[in-house]
């Protein structure tokens, strides 16, 4: 028996409100097919399962083109599912994170319509796992946000570092069982990961999650491992509208091989939005990277970064960008 999980960064096809119409929906319109190399392709191909963290809401086409700037980002239209045209494995989606749910539970519902329509199975709707038999092996997906939402109104599973392992009301653990969680934690842009992730970390661990597949900093963040689990802080970005550095257009892609647990690791690369390769890494080589890449301003660096690509394609802006900003500039 040989099951095989591959674990991606961060998915959102959408836009955010610095890309409003000039940028990946405006770019890969009819074309998100071309958004995956062929090397990533057969990677993928090579999974069982891929689990990716989707982290846009899903709309149909023809009605996102009429959204106004508020309500059309971190959405993305129908048609941008192609992008698994050609993918064989089984696409798991964790919807549990700030973004999928920000337009509400209808929106949401919609989203999740959508996804189902395209064949891709989901977690982190609720406390419950996808439950998936592979030759008598039980691999149960779970997915949990414990990111601040100030739009939350129930649409996907949300919990604290306090309460997630009584909000989780986890039964007994079967001898045929494998325990994978999906989990939004961790602070923006720091490529080392914080006590509450550790700390949460050992406890998940304790209750019997034998992989922990973190997203949400928009960066890699080291892999550990325990003589119980092992802990992926940080996948990073896949494919995300954060073109400002270097750093958000790289993700970690995991491999995990089954029974034995073995794991395999990769740094995707964005250019232009589109993931062109993977680069085989080891653990040792990320926790490397990730040091040399972490700084306690990292976030202000980031985020003055965000606002300096704004400027510097001041060619490419539309009206919506520049009245959503200036409103918010006389605001503050």
């Amino acid at each position: 028996m040989s099951i095989k999980v591959i674990c991606t960064g961060d998915l959102m096809l959408g836009e955010n409100v610095h890309h409003f119409r000039r940028g990946i929906v405006r770019k890969f319109d009819g074309n998100y097919r071309n958004l995956l190399s062929d090397q990533v392709k057969a990677k993928l191909n090579e999974a069982d399962f891929v689990l990716m963290n989707f982290e846009a809401g899903i709309a149909p086409d023809d009605d996102l083109k009429k959204m106004d700037i508020d309500r059309a980002v971190y959405v993305a239209p129908f048609q941008s599912l192609d992008i698994f045209d050609g993918i064989s494995s089984v696409i798991i989606g964790s919807v549990a994170n700030n973004h999928f749910g920000q337009h509400g539970n209808n929106a949401a519902a919609k989203s999740i319509q959508l996804l189902k329509e395209k064949g891709i199975l989901l977690t982190g709707v609720s406390h419950l796992p996808l439950i998936l038999d592979k030759e008598g092996t039980k691999l149960c997906f779970f997915g949990v946000s414990l990111v601040k939402d100030k739009y939350f109104e129930g649409a996907y599973f949300k919990s604290t570092y306090e309460d997630l392992i009584t909000d989780l009301k986890l039964r007994e653990k079967a001898e045929n069982e494998i325990w994978l969680i999906s989990i939004h934690w961790g602070a923006e842009y720091y490529t080392i990961e914080n006590t509450k992730q550790q700390q949460l970390a050992k406890k998940l661990a304790d209750a019997g999650f034998d992989f922990i597949i973190g997203h949400h900093p928009h960066v890699v963040q080291p892999v550990r491992r325990s003589d119980k689990s092992v802990v992926f802080y940080s996948h990073g970005n896949f494919i995300f509208d954060q073109n400002f550095s270097s750093l958000t257009q790289k993700g970690l892609v995991s491999e995990i091989n089954l029974p034995s647990g073995h794991t395999n690791l990769y740094l995707s690369h964005q250019k232009k939005y589109k993931v062109v390769s993977l680069e085989p890494i080891s653990a040792d080589e990320l926790d490397s990277f990730c040091k040399r890449n972490f700084h306690q301003r990292k976030p202000l660096i980031m985020r003055i970064k965000m606002k300096l690509e704004l400027l510097f394609r001041f060619y490419e802006l539309n009206l919506p960008i520049i009245k959503t900003f200036t409103t918010r500039m006389f605001k503050n």
